[in-house]
């Protein structure tokens, strides 16, 4: 989570190189372990609802990846657009961020319907549940470590 706040940072404070592919990757699959761990205690299977669980979660993960680099991309984007801002600029990152968004509820929303069918509707429920907490504390982590475009034209003109 602090990563992607770093990388936010580190772009507004004048670095312009770009986050690589390989980066992004391996931002993405760091906080997929850190979301693993944290649905491990937030989901609870056991038996044979867990292997079929645990086996759709990884096919979740893996799916999620390209939407997550994307995020981590759209971050960067925005943290580099900051000193450029126009109206057009704004209106096309927040298109991307609705895009971004919508994306991942369609794949929670595909991935709960799996999990359901595969144990039950409390696991696809739990399921959907710490999904939605660990990315709004993801997302949080995030807006309380950067700054907005409006606080930090505020913060300019002080």
């Amino acid at each position: 989570m602090t990563l992607m706040a770093a990388l936010f940072i580190a772009a507004i404070s004048g670095t312009q190189a770009q986050t690589s592919d390989a980066e992004a990757e391996a931002i993405a699959n760091l906080l997929g372990v850190q979301k693993k761990e944290a649905i491990s205690k937030l989901v609870h299977v056991t038996g044979k609802d867990s292997a079929a669980f645990w086996n759709l979660y990884e096919e979740y993960q893996k799916s999620s990846n390209a939407s997550s680099k994307d995020r981590i991309s759209l971050y960067e984007n925005t943290a580099l657009s900051y000193n450029k801002m126009t109206p057009a600029l704004a209106d096309s990152l927040a298109s991307k961020y609705f895009t971004n968004r919508l994306e991942q509820e369609k794949s929670l929303e595909t991935y709960y319907k799996k999990i359901k069918t595969a144990t039950n509707a409390i696991v696809a429920f739990e399921f959907y549940q710490a999904e939605v907490y660990m990315l709004t504390q993801i997302r949080a982590s995030i807006m309380e470590q950067i700054p907005t475009y409006g606080e930090l034209q505020q913060a300019r003109k002080k």
